[in-house]
């Protein structure tokens, strides 16, 4: 199986996403209007990541435009809940919940910052 670089940052961008969900539960508190966005955003990518790592397993890669779409849907969406946490937790103290939280929001933006390069390789047929 030949290992490129795209297959390299999709398997990033889904460990990333596994790491998000795994902060996520330990750390969400019930606020409905922060939960919605970023649990939606985390399961949501972590499935649509998961199928994207079974086909190129099994080699049946996406369609380019497909995979760019949900790249650059996930990028605002990541960002949007990186960003979104912070605000929320950024002068709530020190607790675990918060660390865990502000955590989760980094590694939100730091997903969001690979599902653009994903998405400018992918275009660019990289």
């Amino acid at each position: 199986m030949n290992i490129s670089r795209l297959s390299i940052i999709k398997f990033l961008e889904l460990a990333l996403t596994c790491s998000c969900v795994a902060l996520h539960y330990h750390s969400f508190n019930g606020e409905v209007d922060i939960g919605m966005l970023v649990t939606g955003t985390f399961v949501g990518y972590l499935i649509i990541f998961a199928g994207a790592a079974a086909g190129y397993i099994m080699q049946t890669p996406t369609h380019k435009r497909v995979d760019v779409f949900y790249s650059l849907v996930g990028v605002g969406l990541f960002v949007a809940s990186g960003a979104v946490i912070i605000d929320r937790y950024q002068n709530a103290g020190r607790s675990e919940i918060v660390r865990y939280n502000l955590a989760k929001a980094s590694l939100a933006i730091i997903n969001g910052a690979v599902l653009l390069m994903d998405a400018v390789l992918t275009h660019r047929g990289g």
